[in-house]
Parts: C-alpha cells; sequence; structure tokens
C-alpha cells in the first residue's frame, strides 16, 4: 500500500512542508537540465570551433525543426506524467500499473513513427524554412542521423515523466549525466578526431541517447510490484490510454503551435544570410540555461499539484504555484541583469565571429527585459496542467504565442524591415500569452469548475489563521 511519505525509490508530495519539498524535488531537474544545456552548449562550442559559423548555423536551423515534429509526442509524456501523479495521489495503485504500462507502450510506437517522418519529411521541410544553400546540405545531414534515435529518446521520456510523477526527480539526473558524458566524449572523436562535421554532432547525440533510455526502463522494472513495469504487460489500456492522450495531445499541440511559429520566425531570420542565423543559435543556446531553471520549477510544480489534486488538496496546490512564481521572479531578474550587461563575452564562448557575436548579444538585450514575464507564463501553465486541463493552455498558446508573434512580424515589417523587429516579437507575444493564460488560472473554475472553486473556499476556510508554509 502507498501510505507513506516515501515509496521506495518514489516520494509523496501530499505531506510536508511545501516550499521545502518544492525547492529540493526541483533541484534535480535543474541540475538535469543544466547539464542537457552544458552538453548542448558544448555540442555547439566544438562544432562551432572545429567546423565554422556554417555548421553552428545548420544545427541551429535543424534545432527549431526538430523540437516542431518531436514535441507533440513529448506533450504525450507530459500527459502520462499528469495521469500518473493524479492516480498516485490517489493511492490508485491498479490505475497506476494501468497508466504506466500504456505511457511505455505509447513511448515505443511514437519513437518509431517520429524515426520514420523525421528522416522522411525533415530535408523537405528544412528547404521550406528558406535555409541557405551554404546551410542546407549540411542541415540534412545533421538532421536525418539525429532522428534516428527517436525511439530511446521518447522511451526516456515516457519513463522519466513517470518517474517525475512518482516524487523521483534524481534517477533522470544520474542517467543524463552519464549520456551527456557519453555525448561529449564522441564529439570530441567523431567531429575532432575523425573530421565528421555535423555528421559526427548528430551521430554523438543519436547514440549518447540510447543509455539513459535503456536505465529508465530497468528503472521502472524495479518499482513497487503493485505498479512495477513488466514488460509482457505492455499494451493499451483503453481507459488510462484515452486520459493520457486527452491532457497530452492538447498539450503538444501547444508545443507545437509555439513552435511553427518558431520555424516561420527562423525563415524570417535566415533571410539576414548566415551570420544573423549564427547569432540566434547563440542566443537560444544561452537562453536556454534560463529556461532550464524556469523548466525545473514547472516540472516540478506539475508534479507537485498533479499529486495534491489527485489527493483533493487543493489549497496546497495552489500554495505551490504561489511560491514557485516567486522563486522564478528572482532567478529571472538576477541572470537576466547580468546576461544583458555580459551579453558579448557570453556569446563569444561558441565562436570567435564578430558579427554572429553582434547579432547574438543584440537579440539577448532586446529579449531578456521582459523575460519575467515568459518565466510567470511557464508556471501558471505547469500549475493549471497539473489538474488535466490542456486545451484552454493550447488555445491560449495559440492566440498568443502564434498568432500575435507571427503577425507582429509580418505587420511591422511592412514597415521597419529590421531583425530588431523578429525580436521584439517574442516579448509581445509573451504579454499577450499572460494575459489570456492569468485571466483563465484567475477564474478560479480550471480544474473541477464548481466543485473546485467550492472546495477551495472550504479549505481556505478551514485553514484561516494557521500556520500553512
Amino acid at each position: 500500500m502507498m501510505d507513506k511519505k516515501r515509496v521506495g525509490a518514489v516520494t509523496d508530495l501530499t505531506q510536508g512542508v511545501i516550499w521545502k519539498q518544492l525547492v529540493l524535488f526541483a533541484l534535480p531537474f535543474l541540475f538535469s537540465n543544466l547539464l542537457q544545456q552544458f552538453y548542448s552548449t558544448a555540442d555547439a562550442a566544438i562544432v562551432g570551433q572545429s567546423v565554422g559559423a556554417g555548421a553552428l548555423a545548420a544545427i541551429g536551423s535543424c534545432d527549431k525543426l526538430v523540437y516542431l515534429l518531436i514535441n507533440l509526442f513529448v506533450g504525450v509524456s507530459t500527459g502520462a506524467s499528469i495521469a500518473v501523479s493524479q492516480a498516485f495521489g490517489r493511492k490508485d495503485e491498479a490505475g497506476l500499473f494501468r497508466t504506466v504500462h500504456s505511457a511505455i507502450t505509447l513511448g515505443l510506437l511514437s519513437g518509431a513513427f517520429l524515426t520514420v517522418v523525421g528522416i522522411t519529411l525533415a530535408p523537405k521541410l528544412l528547404v521550406l524554412m528558406n535555409t541557405p544553400d551554404n546551410v542546407l546540405p549540411m542541415a540534412i545531414d545533421y538532421i536525418q542521423i539525429y532522428f534516428l534515435g527517436m525511439i530511446p529518446v521518447m522511451v526516456y521520456n515516457m519513463g522519466s515523466g513517470i518517474l517525475r510523477a512518482m516524487g523521483n526527480s534524481k534517477s533522470a539526473l544520474v542517467y543524463l549525466a552519464v549520456s551527456g558524458i557519453i555525448n561529449v566524449g564522441l564529439d570530441l572523436l567523431f567531429v575532432r578526431g575523425f573530421a565528421w562535421g555535423v555528421r559526427g554532432a548528430a551521430a554523438a547525440t543519436a547514440i549518447s541517447q540510447v543509455l539513459p533510455a535503456i536505465l529508465v526502463f530497468l528503472k521502472l522494472t524495479k518499482l513497487e510490484d503493485a505498479y512495477r513495469l513488466r514488460v509482457r504487460k505492455l499494451r493499451f489500456y483503453r481507459k488510462e490510454t484515452a486520459y493520457i492522450v486527452k491532457i497530452g495531445v492538447p498539450a503538444g499541440l501547444r508545443m507545437v503551435l509555439i513552435n511553427i511559429s518558431n520555424v516561420i520566425v527562423q525563415s524570417r531570420i535566415n533571410a539576414f544570410g548566415m551570420e544573423a542565423m549564427a547569432g540566434c543559435t547563440l542566443f537560444f543556446k544561452i537562453e536556454g540555461y534560463l529556461y532550464a531553471m524556469i523548466s525545473a520549477l514547472s516540472l516540478a510544480l506539475t508534479s507537485f499539484a498533479g499529486q495534491n489534486i489527485g489527493a483533493a488538496d487543493y489549497i496546497r496546490a495552489k500554495k505551490g504555484k504561489q511560491i514557485c512564481m516567486w522563486i522564478a521572479s528572482g532567478v529571472t531578474i538576477v541572470l537576466c541583469v547580468l546576461l544583458f550587461f555580459w551579453a558579448e563575452p557570453v556569446c563569444g564562448i561558441f565562436t570567435t565571429d564578430e558579427t554572429s557575436i553582434a547579432f547574438g548579444a543584440l537579440q539577448l538585450r532586446y529579449q531578456l527585459p521582459l523575460y519575467i514575464v515568459f518565466s510567470w507564463n511557464e508556471i501558471i501553465n505547469g500549475s493549471v496542467l497539473s489538474s488535466g486541463h490542456s486545451l484552454v493552455p493550447m488555445i491560449v498558446s495559440l492566440v498568443g504565442m502564434c498568432v500575435a508573434r507571427v503577425g507582429f512580424i509580418f505587420v511591422v515589417s511592412e514597415f521597419f524591415y529590421d531583425i530588431r523587429v523578429i525580436y521584439l516579437a517574442f516579448p509581445f507575444s509573451w504579454i499577450v500569452t499572460h494575459i489570456g493564460i492569468s485571466v483563465y488560472y484567475y477564474c478560479g473554475r480550471w480544474i473541477q469548475g464548481k466543485r473546485f472553486a467550492e472546495a477551495v473556499k472550504d479549505q481556505e476556510r478551514a485553514l484561516a489563521g494557521q500556520q500553512s508554509l
């Protein structure tokens, strides 16, 4: 029975001091995200310094397309994580067992599907993105090799999401550390040693994904007997699969829509030349460190709130969101100020090309002042997703992150044909999105309609005057 604060390799987040649980739970996510970003940085630095700005631009152009193609299925893994966290919070062992096995089955099949689709469609999509002729061959080589690793990527995403939902955020950190060391080592061997260029970088990334997928799969087979993974039981359980898809598809479509807008934005940046493309790549490599921290808080909150919503402790879930907002605000302000004033030296880590550095620094200075709004959006979105409601966040993202962003570029560019217009489109879209998601959140009806609103009021009255943190 799941009646203890700690259950084997997992943790009950429905008990304990809220801020301490969130911080301790988020730290492994943070370190995992930072490790991923560090390895991505090392990948870019090795390629940029060894092969040149053209190779760096090729990888940057592929990044947007990769995220576009895989994020629908990454969203499904988010749906699985939320379904698991709610079942865990309810102490529903049978439902938890069926959800775990449905999720891993989805991971295997979606990985195989992405491998085929990515290899066959990606080259055509790169052409549609206006990828320059001097970059296109390298970009095609990179992305086709990269997609060979999709099955382990999806199994890892599903498996780590399941562990995260059960309160285990440490295992993924260990697996990523091992994977990252392999990735950097293979980068040095393939790119510098064998001079394989972007092909070597893609091969290093694809190969390094295999080990964490195996490790997370084995970890799931060693959970408590009532819900541990059994290979012979892998199948789609109708009710649980439907719930995962119900949450996951809108969550995935939200990320797809954001990345569609990013692909359109990337195509506009591509028109300014190779150095502008490389500068954009520099920006997103650096911004990735900021996002790593925001993402860690959002992931921790999603699992924390999901378990507490499953346990019907809505006030505890709400307080978790408030704490995450304060932490995200403080961290974002400090880091954005530092990066604003030291943009050029940081960009210079990746390349020696002065024009590319200038573009990257310019983008940092135009977007960082309002990055705090983006961090708020991610925290609020994580809180809403934890309830299993993902449709409205998808619609808000469609309007704010896609329509508003792309519309801003096309309208304003008619009057000012300047790359700074593209840079300003991001903060504009964050503000529009924040208005939409905040209105939805503060209406107080995003978990269970009137029942939720009434439950919150009852719990607030019961807890009035008590020390809750």
